[in-house]
């Protein structure tokens, strides 16, 4: 016998029924924002998910996911697509230049944090002692 949860369960796909608590984070405009620039600029391509792999560094299954909408590029990935393509170099930093716009004023908040702890960045005037 089902019982409601496991039928309710059925009917999501793969990814909702292994992360139900972080779908509202996964499903942001800014992650769509960015696979609908991978898409625009590589599925009219006979070999999409293949060039796409190419120019990020990582495999065809993985481009075939950001392709199909199922994943999003990892940050290394992300920045091997900036570097090799302008157009989605341009949609991050639009991006980018939102987000400032809607945080204007607010300082970064390791800012206050980084005075406050050395992280050996301080010289010390320490002598050097031989072994002999």
């Amino acid at each position: 016998m089902w019982n409601d949860r496991a039928i309710h369960a059925l009917k999501q796909s793969k990814n909702d029924r292994k992360f139900p608590q972080m779908m509202g984070a996964v499903h942001t405009p800014v992650r769509d924002r960015l696979l609908n620039m991978i898409k625009r600029e590589f599925e009219p391509f006979r070999f999409a998910a293949e060039m796409l792999a190419r120019s990020a560094m990582k495999t065809p299954r993985a481009a075939r996911n950001w392709l199909s909408g199922t994943n999003a590029p990892d940050a290394e990935a992300l920045i091997e697509l900036m570097a090799s393509c302008d157009s989605i170099a341009d949609e991050v930093n639009a991006l980018v230049q939102q987000r400032r716009k809607e945080r204007e004023g607010e300082k970064c908040r390791g800012l206050n944090l980084g005075s406050a702890v050395s992280h050996g960045s301080e010289r010390t005037t320490g002598h050097l002692h031989s072994s002999m």
